[in-house]
């Protein structure tokens, strides 16, 4: 697999979310995915708030919810999301991005080519930084986002904040 050739983004629709969830459910933790609502797992209250969240996002950065979210694809396969947020009062044009993938789906450049791609969007709309936050702990999303030009700061709170200036 050429991860820069392979992997594409794709708007978020009532279909894309639909097999997003799927993916979800089958191959990634909750907590990856959604905000720890209703309870342990895949819930009423978690799966409401997926799809509201991704109705909200396909508003676009200049939409009411000033975010953007898109499916990240690995030829016709579904492999996870990635979004841009923008963030008000930041001085400069600057956006939060997070991503996620299906387990399967990681440690093979995959997430790599995603986070390039959403860092091309940023700049196709305007943006001068995009900011990442991960813990401490998840080597993983330190080392994708150092690759990608990020400066990391270590907070005290056991999180990483990282900023890309594009």
């Amino acid at each position: 697999m050429n991860p820069s050739t392979d992997v594409t983004l794709a708007d978020v629709d009532g279909a894309v979310a639909h097999r997003l969830l799927q993916l979800a459910k089958g191959d990634a933790s909750p907590d990856e995915v959604a905000p720890p609502l209703g309870g342990p797992g895949w819930n009423l209250d978690r799966t409401a708030w997926f799809y509201g969240y991704h109705r909200a996002a396909a508003g676009g950065l200049d939409g009411p919810a000033a975010e953007k979210s898109w499916a990240v694809f690995v030829g016709a396969d579904i492999a996870g999301s990635v979004r841009l947020k923008r963030e008000p009062g930041a001085g400069i044009l600057t956006a939060e991005t997070g991503i996620w993938l299906g387990r399967s789906f990681r440690s093979r450049g995959i997430g790599r080519a995603a986070l390039d791609l959403v860092l091309a969007k940023a700049r196709k709309a305007g943006l001068k930084r995009v900011t990442a936050r991960t813990l401490a702990g998840n080597g993983g999303a330190q080392r994708l986002l150092a690759a990608a030009g990020a400066a990391l700061t270590y907070d005290d709170d056991g999180t990483v904040l990282a900023v890309v200036e594009l």
